[in-house]
């Protein structure tokens, strides 16, 4: 009896050690610990709650950078000019095509121009809804968190989609959206199977509500050490789960993580049902702005990848998926949407010199021609509209 009893004081004295050692390692390291905490109690209950209905928002650094003097609805929207006794509202939305419209980068400086002065002139109001990944159904949902929490109401939508929206929408979203009566309502978080992973913010916003509290340091070390073992506990147990327990196929779309390789597979060769699956999202969001009076007119733009212009060179065509294809069948006979097809308008162009367009990513458009190609069509395209 003596022993056992000895044992067990050993054993927690033991742990007793080993904790205060690492209390004692985190509270001297304590600032070491945050890297990236969101700012505030107020950025953070934004974002956490917006998050939560529409999967992600724009991330606080992102912010920073691109929407100089930002406030916390820019996590969300960007009010890009007054909208005060304007006669229409045009509302961009889409991934980060639409979001780079608004970069203060100098490179940029005559999308700004360009917007301020189609704005005067036309008595239009814009405001940039574009956020990374966001493909129909984050869009759709985005529409109504506008109007119900912010009273936008845009008479003119002009979406985005993008050639990658289809691995998103498959890999990314389709698991994760909620309907209530039918209609989409939200559209969850990341489930967390795999590790972060992108737009999961489950451990920074953890960490940023023991960052943010008021409480005395000692407590604050307290509660980042119980943080930080629940989340390893948790983290080990999805593991666990997906290594040992989950044998069924019906679990994989809830586990797959989607990194670049698993969202590029869908819109380089796409199945006949993932066709089917996307060509849906785009008309889900449609009949969502149809049963919104407020909105008179829908264009969504699409655009090629740099691999979609290697039909005009030697290079083998590596993308067999043409987005602007779904998008032209599904649009059609539809009277009040126009797309902006830059498909058909710069791919037969052969003295287009499309190898000196993009950034390094190779994905987006240089600053200067984003403005010049690709917005400046969408406001003549606007301006035909107005009349």
């Amino acid at each position: 009896m003596r022993k056992a009893y000895l044992i067990i004081v050993s054993f927690l004295t033991s742990i007793f050690a080993v904790y205060l050692m690492l209390f004692i390692y985190t509270f001297f390291n304590f600032d070491n610990e945050f890297k990236h905490p969101l700012k505030s109690l107020e950025i953070l209950n934004f974002h956490e709650k917006y998050s939560k209905k529409l999967h992600h928002v724009r991330g606080p650094f992102q912010v920073d950078l691109s929407f100089k003097k930002s406030k916390v609805e820019d996590l969300l929207f960007t009010t890009v000019n007054k909208l005060e006794d304007k006669e229409a509202i045009v509302l961009f939305q889409g991934d980060s095509w639409m979001a780079q419209i608004r970069y203060t980068e100098d490179g940029n400086a005559f999308a700004k121009k360009l917007l301020q002065n189609f704005g005067s002139k036309n008595k239009v109001g814009f405001v940039n809804g574009g956020i990374a990944s966001y493909s129909p159904s984050l869009m759709s949902v985005q529409l109504d968190v506008l109007e119900e929490d912010f009273k936008i109401f845009p008479n003119i939508v002009v979406a985005y989609i993008n050639q990658e929206d289809i691995g998103d929408e498959i890999c990314r979203y389709k698991k994760n959206k909620i309907y209530k009566n039918g209609i989409l309502n939200s559209v969850k978080q990341e489930t967390d199977f795999r590790g972060p992973g992108w737009f999961n913010y489950s451990k920074i916003y953890g960490l940023s509500r023991i960052y943010l509290n008021e409480n005395s340091k000692i407590t604050k070390t307290f509660q980042l050490i119980n943080f930080k073992s629940m989340y390893a506990v948790k983290r080990s147990s999805k593991r666990i789960y997906k290594k040992y327990i989950s044998s069924y196929n019906k679990d994989e779309p809830k586990i797959e993580k989607c990194y670049w390789e698993n969202v590029k597979k869908y819109f380089i060769n796409p199945s006949k049902s993932d066709l089917n699956y996307f060509a849906s999202t785009i008309e889900e969001y449609l009949k969502k702005m149809v049963e919104k009076k407020h909105i008179q007119k829908v264009f969504l733009v699409t655009f090629p990848t740099k691999n979609h212009f290697y039909k005009n060179s030697d290079q083998e065509i590596t993308y067999k998926f043409n987005v602007s294809d779904v998008v032209d069948s599904v649009v059609k006979n539809k009277k009040n949407v126009t797309h902006i097809n830059f498909s058909k308008i710069l791919l037969n162009d052969i003295n287009f010199k499309y190898e000196d367009i993009w950034l390094e990513d190779n994905i987006h458009l240089k600053y200067d021609l984003h403005a010049k190609i690709f917005l400046q069509k969408i406001l003549d395209e606007l301006s035909k509209y107005l009349g």
